[in-house]
């Protein structure tokens, strides 16, 4: 047998093998029971092995456990600690549903928590469970938990064509990558339906819709191997990971990045779901990438929630968010898919005929050595919603183009006996510059057209009709017309990267004001005053600043706007704890009036900031980010004070 030489790891995988087994020492393990669909026994596998490990003495309780009348699964129950269940009334109903604040006080070794996917009730703290999960890991908590693969976020829309059905109940595949630990319950197909007739899986009166709805046998194959999969494709990571980890030689696929152009589109989140998958098959990055452009001012509260619905999407699945202005879409994508070193392009399919390029062709032509990737829409038609705003505004553009050619015109005849005939033609283009400058490239077109029709009926013999004698003059008026709408169009393109920039740098140089007057500050009032005053310029909001003192959660300082009471501070100490976003807009705490960011310093929390403002401006993701730059600038600040103190404290005296 040759000898293998051993191949040493590289310093940056020994570095995340430390940090892993750091950070897994003070995490709970994950262990998910995995389904292809209800009835496959799963809930019973999670009891079953929870009452072995309560006999061989480890500290047990159950979390939240549904029998569904099932009396195998209810005798599993008994003997095992459970945690009281949590009772929530709305409107005029008593929901129970898992206590997380109970289980986290009682701190077993291992807890059981049935139904991974489940949303909790209204006003809990999360609103799905698996988050209530993942609080219990951070905790030090080990969980077993159950969920069916349809519940996987990015195999919704392959869910959707197997059983006709939009699952509402999802969750990020982030969740079950990093499972410690992923058993699959599997059942064949024909053994599943004779337990549904049995009675096993739901009661009898509903076994006959179950089984022609959901419970078909081509319905249970596809769902088998959509688990198998997904169990597959877990494994093939670690093993992958283990393999970078050890130095074990291999044939390694290239650094893969896969970019979802992203739109305000009903079609964006079946867009960012395919492309993630993709990026999954490749073990790759992906990229959610949008382009904001002058149309984007016109967006309809549906295109808006599109749009932030598929960003959300995106942010839950892993994906890194680029939020970019320009005005040539498919430009701004092709430049930063060449100087990013993106592999791969994912794209709507055009939806009908058009006589200039589509997008997609012109990503095409200009990204050389990159595939793209056309997804299909799906056949269904989404109507898009009306924009009485815009439709309001443009028959002014076009009025406002018309009295522009009519200017001109009467500048003209006043020239007539001064210039030739070219002169005042030429002059003519100044009303489709002009219309292209303020009111966009349709009037600029329209102004075009208007303006050659007024000279040809005004200066063109015969006078005063539209006939053209000399048909030379066609040739001019071609040219003419081709050069109007050109310039018009460059004139067009360059005020809105005007309008663009000018917002860019305003943003830009808010936040390098606010960096600059936070180096300056030598003590934490200045600095949080200097804070609350550039945020509150820059994003028009009401903030405070929460920081622990002594072991206390205080109020550092606040605008004059925002109210300090039990619910914030509440929520305040929670994301201190936990190290991550809650409030208004997120998926913890939701009811909250505020924004509460974690005010992160290298892997430390130093502060939480709290913004109070309109809901539509917190739920920008381009704001989003401004947040979190604001806020990890602050961050920086007050380490740097806070070491800067206690260096002089602890200094000796000479």
């Amino acid at each position: 047998m040759p000898d293998v030489e051993k191949s040493r790891p590289e310093p940056e995988e020994l570095l995340k093998l430390a940090q892993r087994e750091e950070a897994a020492k003070k995490r709970g393990r994950l262990t998910i029971y995995l389904g292809a669909a209800p009835g496959v026994g799963k809930t019973y596998s999670m009891l079953s092995d929870g009452r072995q490990l309560k006999k061989e003495g480890v500290d047990v309780a159950v979390g939240w456990a549904e029998s569904h009348g099932r009396r195998e699964t209810e005798e599993l129950l008994e003997g095992l600690e459970q945690i009281h269940p949590l009772s929530v009334e709305y409107r005029g109903f008593s929901l129970f549903d898992f206590n997380l604040d109970q289980a986290l006080e009682r701190k077993p070794k291992l807890i059981l928590v049935d139904e991974l996917p489940h949303t909790n009730a209204p006003g809990l703290r999360h609103l799905k469970r698996y988050q209530d999960v993942e609080e219990l890991l951070d905790a030090g908590i080990d969980v077993y938990t159950t969920m069916n693969v349809q519940h996987l976020e990015s195999l919704n829309d392959a869910i959707t064509q197997i059983i006709s059905i939009r699952v509402k109940e999802t969750i990020p595949d982030t969740v079950l990558d990093r499972a410690d630990e992923i058993k699959l319950i599997d059942l064949p197909p024909e053994e599943l339906i004779k337990r549904l007739h049995e009675g096993k899986v739901y009661t009898k009166d509903i076994v006959g819709i179950a089984v022609e709805k959901y419970f078909r046998p081509g319905n249970l194959l596809a769902l088998r191997e959509l688990a198998l999969r997904a169990v597959a494709g877990t494994v093939d990571e670690k093993m992958r990971q283990y393999m970078r980890e050890y130095a074990i030689s291999g044939i390694w696929p290239a650094n893969e990045r896969v970019l979802a152009a992203v739109f305000a589109s009903p079609y964006a989140e079946k867009l960012v779901r395919s492309a993630y998958r993709l990026a999954s098959e490749l073990d790759g990055e992906l990229i959610a990438f949008h382009v904001e452009t002058e149309k984007s001012r016109d967006f309809s509260d549906q295109e808006k929630t599109w749009l932030n619905d598929a960003i959300a999407l995106a942010q839950r699945l892993g994906a890194r968010i680029v939020w970019t202005k320009g005005t040539d879409v498919a430009s701004e994508i092709s430049n930063y898919a060449q100087k990013n070193n993106v592999t791969k392009v994912v794209i709507g399919k055009p939806r009908k005929h058009r006589i200039l390029p589509a997008l997609s062709t012109n990503i095409l032509i200009n990204t050389p050595n990159i595939d793209v990737y056309l997804m299909d829409p799906g056949t269904g038609k989404v109507s898009f919603p009306a924009k009485p705003a815009a439709a309001m505004r443009l028959p002014f553009k076009y009025l406002a183009g018309l009295a522009a050619v009519a200017g001109v015109v009467l500048f003209d005849l006043a020239l007539k006996n001064h210039l030739n005939q070219v002169d005042l033609l030429f002059l003519l283009l100044l009303a489709p510059v002009v219309s292209g400058l303020y009111w966009g490239r349709g009037p600029s077109i329209f102004a075009a057209a208007a303006s050659l029709l007024a000279f040809d009926f005004l200066f063109v013999p015969p006078l005063y009709s539209f006939w053209i004698s000399d048909v030379t003059y066609l040739f001019s008026f071609a040219i003419y017309l081709g050069t109007a709408v050109l310039v018009s169009g460059l004139a067009f393109g360059r005020q809105n990267k005007m309008k663009l920039l000018r917002e860019s740098e305003a943003k830009s140089i808010a936040l390098y004001g606010l960096s600059r007057d936070l180096i300056m500050a030598r003590n934490l009032e200045q600095a949080l005053s200097i804070l609350l005053r550039h945020t509150r310029q820059l994003l028009k909001c009401e903030l405070a600043v929460f920081m622990e003192e002594e072991g206390h959660l205080t109020v550092k300082a606040r605008s004059e706007g925002f109210e300090i009471d039990t619910e914030a501070t509440g929520v305040a100490a929670w994301v201190l704890a936990n190290k991550q976003l809650a409030g208004q807009g997120t998926s913890t705490l939701p009811a909250s009036r505020a924004l509460f960011v974690p005010m992160m310093h290298e892997e430390e929390i130093v502060g939480v900031l709290s913004i109070m403002a309109a809901p539509e401006l917190l739920k920008s993701p381009e704001q989003q980010v401004v947040l979190d730059t604001i806020a990890r600038l602050g961050a920086m600040a007050l380490e740097r004070i806070g070491k800067v103190g206690a260096a002089r404290r602890t200094a000796p005296t000479v």
